[in-house]
């Protein structure tokens, strides 16, 4: 008796947990909201977009970094491939953000 009691008992947990589950899943609704970036989308380009002094400055310091390394460590082929890494990562980050 004890036994079924505990398979029932195991039974209301997991249709119970079924069933808010499937609440959570139906009454789930899409944020209707306005984006608060929309007035400063332009201006934050111009700071950081393509030709910017961000810009400018982000790849000269993982060029000053690059050569820092380079001396300290005496691997300047480690130097240069994260140098290089560093570049690719902003020319695939740049557009996926919005900044190219």
């Amino acid at each position: 008796m004890l036994k079924k009691l505990k398979i029932n008992n195991m039974t209301s947990l997991i249709a119970t947990s079924l069933f808010v589950l499937a609440l959570f899943l139906l009454m789930s609704h899409n944020a209707q909201a306005a984006d608060l970036f929309s007035t400063g989308k332009q201006a934050i380009k111009d700071t950081v977009g393509d030709d910017s002094a961000v810009e400018t400055a982000l790849l000269s310091a993982g060029a000053v970094g690059a050569v820092i390394t380079g001396f300290v460590s005496k691997n300047w082929v480690l130097a240069i491939a994260g140098f290089a890494i560093g570049m690719i990562f902003w020319s695939v980050a740049a557009p996926l953000v919005g900044l190219a």
